[in-house]
C-alpha cells in the first residue's frame, strides 16, 4: 500500500485487493476524519493489474502533452 498526499486532509491510496479470487489495484481518495484517521471516499478506480503499464503510459503521455488552453 502506498499513500500520496493530495492536500492537508486527503491522500490518494494505492493498494492491491482481491475479490472473488481476482487481484486488482485500487486507487482511491481518502479523507482525514476528526480523529485523524483516514477513511475511503467513493472517488477512485479499480483496475486489473495487467492494465498498469498502459495506465502509466497514458499518464506520462498526458503529463508530457501541451498545456491546456483556457
Amino acid at each position: 500500500m502506498t499513500d500520496i498526499k493530495r492536500n492537508d486532509t486527503e491522500i490518494v491510496r494505492v493498494s492491491k485487493r482481491e475479490f472473488k479470487g481476482h487481484e486488482f489495484l485500487d486507487l482511491r481518495i481518502y479523507y482525514q476524519d476528526d480523529e485523524g484517521d483516514y477513511k475511503p471516499t467513493k472517488k477512485g478506480i479499480t483496475i486489473n493489474p495487467k492494465l498498469v503499464d498502459e495506465l502509466i503510459d497514458a499518464l506520462n503521455k498526458e503529463k508530457d502533452s501541451a498545456p491546456v488552453k483556457e
